[in-house]
């Protein structure tokens, strides 16, 4: 019996030693901010068929990593199936801004195969990749009606 009662005023005493140096390890090392990527709108540019201007934003915090962001666009033919508009364009690493406050670019994909067909559903994504910082990477895609944009 006695040995019990020790083993237990022991076992108190170190866990609550225990809870403070651990929220002080948290404060000093807090865990990395995550990076948001969300897309917007999807149109194709109406004097090249051929190229959609997809909207992004994203918001990443402050690292001495390198950041990479990459839009990819596929649209298969809703009357051929076999036939399939596919695109990707990855930004430049010093052209991914991350400071902490929230980004906007618009991204234009160029098609490698075919033209963007105008009222047909689309698979969207964009992702922020973190070369070397945790977490590794962030994404967005959804399913999207390309429309024809206004002439720029």
């Amino acid at each position: 019996m006695k040995r019990w009662i020790i083993l237990t005023v022991v076992t108190t005493a170190l866990t609550g030693l225990a809870a403070p140096a651990r929220a002080a390890r948290e404060a000093a090392d807090p865990a990395p901010a995550t990076t948001v990527v969300t897309l917007d709108n999807a149109t194709i540019d109406p004097k090249i068929p051929s190229r959609v201007r997809v909207d992004v934003s994203y918001l990443c915090s402050v690292a001495d990593d390198a950041r990479s962001l990459t839009v990819s666009v596929e649209q298969k033919d809703p009357e051929d199936t076999s036939s399939v508009a596919f695109g990707s364009s990855r930004t430049a690493e010093a052209d991914v801004v991350c400071d902490g406050t929230q980004q906007h670019r618009r991204i234009v994909v160029q098609s490698k195969t075919i033209n963007w067909i105008p009222d047909a559903d689309a698979v969207l994504t964009a992702m922020v990749s973190n070369i070397g910082a945790t977490p590794q990477a962030a994404a967005d895609a959804r399913r999207a009606k390309l429309v024809t944009g206004p002439a720029s």
